[in-house]
């Protein structure tokens, strides 16, 4: 027996009720769905105007999403080099104190019980180990600190890092507010189109017991129904910080749904090649044809990448 596959991307479902209001329209007094559409109380001209209103607020919140990720990378632009400076001074650190590696508490860094050094995912909290150890060393008499050697040697100025941070924070804050922004976008399309997508839920069940049997005539509205063997499977994957990985099987007619905290880059096929297709965070991308097989790369140093999207093995 087959199984409905219901779009989860906006654009598709957007696509499945024109399908669905043509074939409807078309079909006239012979509609196989008119009777639902009387006793649901569905009404597919006004679902196709809700549907105008909910692309438009679609549209804003990609526009601030895009925008949120340019301030994003002018964040790392600033912020990225001074890290991996950081991280450079607190390991040259490690060694001046070893075996009392525990003393870099006092740096403001987190040691674990078997001297390892954890570093928190969230930038803020980064930000403040890094003004933390300026800190700390500003406390030193001039040349004192057991650091500075470190930084004459690699000709690291804690003065510019500090200002090259706080240019970072105000990126940072700017990609917030944006985010932000888009979120209430994402609530006001929702607010007009979840209803819409209810209503295709109940229309393409109906078909399903309709067609029982012949399932594939639900191709005809529009729908999509997967008949292999094995029932799909939603797959949760994560890509580390400027990581790649490649996902086959996949079921198309469904969606990639970035479920992480930053962009991810979509390939077709199981290579880089070509220009790829960005999703930011909590966006969907449908898998058409083509996409059976994709590789997903994080351009993130920093932030580890997480996606989901159904596979058939």
């Amino acid at each position: 027996m087959g199984r409905l596959i219901f779009p989860e991307t906006f654009e598709q479902q957007r696509t499945l009720l024109k399908l669905v209001r043509n074939k409807h329209i078309a079909d006239g007094a012979n509609s196989v769905i008119a009777a639902l559409l009387i006793e649901k109380e569905i009404d597919l001209d006004a679902d196709d105007k809700a549907g105008s209103k909910a692309e438009k607020h679609d549209a804003s919140q990609k526009l601030f999403m895009c925008n949120a990720e340019n301030y994003v990378e002018m964040r790392d632009l600033k912020f990225n080099p001074v890290m991996e400076r950081t991280r450079s001074q607190v390991q040259f650190m490690k060694s001046f104190y070893k075996p009392n590696v525990h003393k870099l508490g006092d740096w403001g860094i987190t040691v674990d019980g078997t001297g390892k050094i954890n570093y928190p995912p969230e930038f803020a909290k980064l930000v403040v180990i890094i003004r933390a150890i300026k800190t700390k060393h500003d406390s030193y008499s001039a040349g004192t600190s057991p650091l500075n050697p470190f930084l004459i040697q690699h000709n690291i100025d804690l003065k510019a890092d500090a200002l090259a941070v706080d240019d970072a924070e105000k990126s940072e804050a700017a990609q917030l507010d944006l985010r932000r922004d888009a979120e209430l976008e994402t609530q006001q399309k929702n607010n007009f189109w979840n209803p819409v997508v209810q209503h295709l839920r109940d229309i393409g069940d109906y078909l399903m017991k309709l067609y029982k049997g012949e399932q594939k005539k639900l191709g005809d509205h529009g729908y999509t129904v997967d008949d292999s063997p094995r029932k799909p499977k939603l797959r949760k994957s994560t890509v580390k910080p400027g990581a790649k990985i490649t996902t086959v099987g996949i079921v198309l007619g469904s969606a990639l749904t970035n479920i992480g905290e930053t962009l991810l880059h979509i390939y077709k096929g199981k290579t880089t090649t070509g220009t790829p297709i960005v999703v930011n965070p909590t966006e969907k991308l449908g898998m058409t044809k083509g996409f059976s097989a994709i590789t997903v790369v994080n351009p993130s140093t920093l932030i580890t990448g997480k996606f989901t999207v159904l596979v058939s093995r």
